[in-house]
């Protein structure tokens, strides 16, 4: 499935575990355990020179004051299949494919995390992506 940022940010609507409403819309669980991709900014570690991970977001932010701070509706937990050398691992911009978790992380009623992306490949963008 090619999966929108939209369609991610739709659980927002029916899921919000601090005001008790805990029910996953059908239209997001139906995607747990497919084949997906999506397309959007990225972020790796700092300080590896080889990432394992990274994270996918609809907006782009440079962890301080430019852009916009993701939740986690509009964020996605990346684990790659394979580490990133070089200068990959200045990538910004890109499509990720994996297959996707939908897995609430609470912390109390607090969501910290929704979506995990298992064995995903990246595919770096037209603007700031850099080759793997």
């Amino acid at each position: 499935y090619a999966i929108t940022w939209d369609l991610l940010l739709s659980a927002m609507e029916e899921y919000v575990p601090k005001q008790g409403r805990k029910n996953l819309p059908a239209r997001i669980t139906m995607l747990a355990g497919k084949h997906v991709s999506i397309t959007g900014n990225v972020t790796f570690p700092s300080m590896v020179e080889e990432p394992e991970e990274l994270l996918a977001r609809m907006n782009p932010w440079d962890g301080c004051c430019i852009g916009v701070p993701p939740t986690p509706y509009d964020a996605v937990e990346v684990h790659l299949a394979q580490p990133i050398k070089g200068q990959g691992r200045f990538t910004n911009y890109g499509t990720l494919t994996g297959k996707l978790r939908v897995e609430p992380q609470l912390v109390g009623n607090w969501l910290v995390g929704l979506y995990v992306l298992d064995a995903a490949k990246l595919a770096p963008g037209a603007f700031g992506g850099f080759s793997p």
